[in-house]
């Protein structure tokens, strides 16, 4: 392994100083179990601005990059003008030839991107090759993260409900679910990852909800031939609903409206739906969520209150991640039969992105092994 350094400190261009000392540690850690013949890895040199993924480099080389911190992160357009900061193990404007296998995580409420691009590194050195599978891990700003010049940025709530991007940043304004679609766009882009076979789209706690939701209302899916799509969803808050029943003690049946009149609305329910979602028919939203191939991947011990969204449209779809988790499966199989869905309980596990990634059972939901 080579690694170049610059002889200064680096620069966190995303505000997280000990990202380096952490890959450094994750690299040590997953050192015997990568299977390719040599590894760059450039630490803190040039500016501190993530690089632009503007188009496909000509005899450009793309080493393997293990660190969640700036020299592992670029910006890839979006629109016109418009750009995401993500980070990778490859750069996607360069692509590569060997990866067999692409794994999107979306990051927690505290967008820590670079953190979630680690625990997905950790997943990956245990469950697969660096060879053979890519991670990806956008990054969704606010107003609080200093987005760069021309990057969008969304409301706290907004990027994970799939809303266009905020008035104040640049346009085109994007919604965050396109955003990804864009990402599974360039991952299927057979001139820079030819040998791609499937491309997995998950997320634990709000990226959780982001891969439930996404699952239902994106078209991307419907163009990729030859690569398979699968999202795993870990720990999140909520589910997306399909009908207006929810359960009631006994079976499920359309509660009363009174105590809670918002409950079907978007992004409990298909009431109220936002641009992107109202792309598709209600139809069509159906029919991709239930047979979308979908793994519920649920903690045993997530059972607490800490970050748990609690509105009166949340607490009905059950008391914790835990329960939401088997209710929403049970929706599934009483009023969805033949559904794609299949629910996999991490034993043990409360709310910990590494737990259940890095768990048997969270291995074989990624990996399939």
């Amino acid at each position: 392994m080579e690694i170049l350094t610059c002889g200064r400190r680096p620069r966190a261009r995303y505000g997280h100083g000990l990202a380096t000392l952490r890959g450094l540690y994750l690299i040590h850690r997953l050192g015997r179990t990568i299977s390719v013949a040599s590894i760059l890895f450039l630490v803190g040199c040039g500016s501190s601005t993530a690089p632009t993924d503007a188009g496909p480099g000509t005899g450009a080389t793309n080493p393997l990059c293990l660190l969640g911190a700036p020299v592992c992160s670029s910006r890839i357009a979006i629109g016109p003008g418009v750009f995401l900061p993500v980070y990778s193990t490859y750069k996607l404007h360069i692509g590569n030839p060997s990866a067999t296998r692409a794994i999107i995580v979306v990051h927690g409420a505290n967008r820590n991107a670079n953190g979630s691009f680690e625990t997905m590194l950790e997943a990956t050195g245990r469950g697969s090759t660096f060879d053979e599978t890519i991670v990806v891990a956008p990054y969704f700003q606010t107003t609080e993260d200093l987005p760069g010049p021309n990057e969008v940025y969304w409301s706290s709530s907004g990027w994970k409900k799939g809303h266009l991007s905020l008035t104040g940043g640049p346009t085109p304004r994007i919604s965050s679910y396109e955003a990804i679609d864009v990402i599974v766009g360039l991952l299927a882009n057979r001139a820079r990852f030819p040998a791609i076979e499937e491309i997995v789209v998950t997320g634990h706690s709000a990226g959780g909800q982001v891969t439930h939701r996404y699952a239902a209302g994106s078209a991307v899916e419907e163009d990729l031939p030859g690569i398979r799509m699968r999202y795993v969803v870990a720990n999140p808050s909520t589910y997306l609903y399909l009908g207006p029943e929810r359960w009631d003690g006994a079976g499920f049946s359309v509660p009363e409206l009174a105590p809670c009149p918002d409950y079907q609305r978007w992004h409990y329910g298909l009431t109220d739906l936002n641009s992107y979602m109202n792309r598709s028919t209600l139809q069509e939203v159906d029919a991709r969520l239930t047979g979308r191939d979908v793994t519920i991947l649920i903690g045993s011990a997530d059972t607490g209150l800490a970050s748990l969204d609690i509105s009166c449209g949340a607490y009905l779809e059950g008391q914790n991640r835990f329960d939401r988790g088997q209710k929403l499966m049970d929706f599934m199989d009483a009023l969805r039969p033949g559904h794609s869905h299949v629910e996999r309980i991490v034993p043990g596990v409360a709310h910990s992105s590494s737990g259940m990634y890095t768990s048997p059972v969270g291995l074989n939901a990624l990996f399939g092994r």
